[in-house]
């Protein structure tokens, strides 16, 4: 029988652990939030002119006088292929130089922060110029998402609870057949697409008009979420759902830029963002919402792709995983016992 002692001692360990695993996940949020989101400024930002080659290089080398690296300045050689290149996504904004004053070329739906920066940027290289200039918005965002914002917390109310069903599915139905497992993976992530996109869209109003296409990304970040989850867990046991947890969430929503976009985050989040699925699902929203999908197949790829590699990390898991070698050992030690009761 245990002693009360020693009992005593067991749990206090186990709290003790619980407390250091909470601590070490307090302090990883932290840092890596606050990292990303203290200071945001613009690298390598996307900016366009109508004109030659020389005037984009002037407009460059003022633009890295204030700010090195910042901004990459392109020449559109009419403003009809500049402004399809704004609402293409490729810059994110473009100056017009005209007789009496010079015009800035923006869109809102990219984001306050981004346009604001830009805007902020192409005023004093209009003043040091002492040219006027009169800014317009191609793309504003509309009253039902004044801030933009409703795209972001569409991702992360997609992504928290897909992250918790996929982990959750891999420890409490870790003994269930692997098909009854898949099948309810994949029937969450259809279902949930249609959930997010009926709330976004019908019941409150915010992403008007673009159902299909709303339904569409959730479902993918949905199924990438949870099928890299539930197929880390089964793979990997605690410590796959901690990769999961550390992958998809520390990084995943600390790098995707929330208000801020990634392009004003710095460098390693910027790199990471658009490869891990909350920043693909979030570029693609914005995307599908306001650019009427102008550059949506990447960041679908990138979601697809997650959901592929999470169903073979489930199936590796199947033979390899912690589960299926405990069973193994129990089933080699009962017959090893069968065996010798049976020489016996």
């Amino acid at each position: 029988m245990e002693k009360p002692t020693a009992r005593f001692e067991h749990e206090a360990w186990n709290v003790v652990r619980i407390a250091a695993g909470a601590l070490v996940l307090l302090f990883a949020f932290t840092a890596l939030y606050v990292t990303a989101f203290h200071s945001p400024s613009p690298k390598g930002f996307d900016v366009g002119i109508v004109g030659t080659q020389a005037d984009a290089s002037r407009l460059q080398a003022h633009l890295d006088g204030k700010a090195p690296g910042s901004f990459d300045v392109r020449a559109y050689d009419n403003e009809a292929r500049a402004r399809a290149a704004l609402l293409d996504t490729d810059v994110h904004g473009v100056l017009v130089p005209r007789a009496t004053q010079d015009e800035l070329l923006v869109a809102q739906a990219f984001g306050a922060a981004p346009t604001e920066t830009l805007t902020t940027a192409l005023q004093h290289a209009a003043a040091a110029q002492k040219v006027p200039l009169a800014v317009e918005d191609l793309k504003p965002l509309p009253a039902s998402d004044r801030r933009g914002l409703s795209s972001l917390f569409t991702v992360i109310g997609t992504l928290i609870p897909s992250l918790v069903f996929g982990v959750l599915l891999s420890v409490a139905g870790r003994r269930h057949p692997w098909h009854l497992r898949w099948a309810a993976v994949l029937a969450y992530a259809l279902v949930a697409g249609l959930v997010v996109a009926f709330n976004v869209d019908v019941l409150v109003g915010a992403l008007k008009g673009h159902f299909v296409g709303i339904a569409l990304v959730a479902g993918l970040l949905a199924l990438a979420v949870a099928s890299g989850a539930h197929g880390l867990g089964h793979l990997g046991g605690p410590v796959g759902i901690v990769t999961a947890i550390v992958m998809l969430m520390l990084l995943g929503m600390s790098s995707m830029g929330g208000a801020v976009t990634y392009q004003l985050e710095p460098g390693f989040y910027g790199a990471i963002s658009q490869l891990l699925p909350p920043g693909a699902a979030l570029t693609a929203v914005r995307n599908i919402q306001y650019f009427d999908w102008a550059a949506t197949l990447w960041p679908l790829v990138i979601l697809g792709a997650w959901a592929t590699g999470g169903l073979a990390l489930g199936l590796l898991g199947e033979r390899f995983g912690p589960h299926v070698r405990r069973r193994r050992a129990k089933a080699a030690q009962f017959n090893g016992r069968s065996l010798v009761g049976g020489t016996a």
